[in-house]
């Protein structure tokens, strides 16, 4: 109990740490930590109500910067694409899912490193076919914010706007994904008892990421943001390939 108390409450800080940051990574740094606590069943479900909090938390300030017509663009492609992708996933082997979502995050990055760059106000078919890509992703393999990350990062919105950006999409997307838990009763009386013990790390891990944000530069913001998608894009490539 001790052991996954403290894996859970170190996997929860580091995560909110990087949340705080970056504005996203959260479900991506929380959900393998937390695996090696708590049983898989337990996992997304409190990640989910962990990643609502922490965006309620940051909604009031990062409204006033958030691109709300990206975020109109998107959401709509990704309520459509998360049942096509849970529609599919029966029919690929998990390892090639991985695989093939590795490759399109290290593609997109490196894309995005040699100077992708989009207008500051794409069309709605570009936003609404990035927020699908997204939703398939999500269905498929619970990591749909990696598409959307990328998108806004080609945008070349500031770090700030990127950042509230972030925070507010993840918050909604996270708001979408509760509430279908809720009604198959998958947010269970221990998922809530974890939720509520890990909630003071989780602010905090928050806190600290976001006092670093606004002590360093813009550039640290793209560069972690870029890091963090090529360390998930080499983790998961990894697995597929070594089973």
């Amino acid at each position: 109990m001790i052991y996954s108390l403290l894996t859970a409450l170190i996997g929860v800080f580091a995560a909110a740490v990087l949340r705080g940051f970056t504005g996203f990574g959260f479900g991506l740094a929380s959900v393998p930590l937390l695996s090696l606590a708590l049983p898989p069943k337990e996992v997304v479900p409190l990640v989910v109500v962990l990643q609502v909090a922490i965006g309620l938390m940051g909604l009031r300030s990062a409204a006033k910067l958030c691109d709300w017509r990206a975020v109109g663009t998107l959401l709509p492609g990704l309520l459509v694409g998360v049942p096509i992708g849970l529609t599919v996933l029966t029919g690929f082997a998990p390892n090639a899912v991985r695989l093939a979502i590795g490759l399109i995050i290290l593609a997109s990055v490196g894309l995005v490193q040699q100077g992708l760059r989009l207008p500051p106000r794409p069309s709605w078919r570009v936003g609404a076919g990035v927020g699908m890509v997204s939703g398939i992703i999500s269905g498929l393999a619970s990591m749909g914010g990696t598409p959307v990350v990328v998108y806004l990062l080609a945008i070349g919105h500031s770090a700030s706007r990127m950042r509230a950006t972030t925070i507010v999409y993840f918050m909604l997307s996270g708001c979408a994904s509760l509430v279908p838990m809720v009604w198959r009763g998958l947010i269970t009386r221990d998922v809530l008892i974890w939720a509520v013990t890990t909630t003071p790390i989780l602010f905090l891990g928050t806190r600290l990421g976001t006092w670093a944000f606004h002590r360093a530069r813009p550039v640290h913001h793209r560069m972690t943001a870029l890091a963090t998608l090529t360390v998930l894009g080499v983790a998961l490539i990894g697995r597929a390939l070594l089973g």
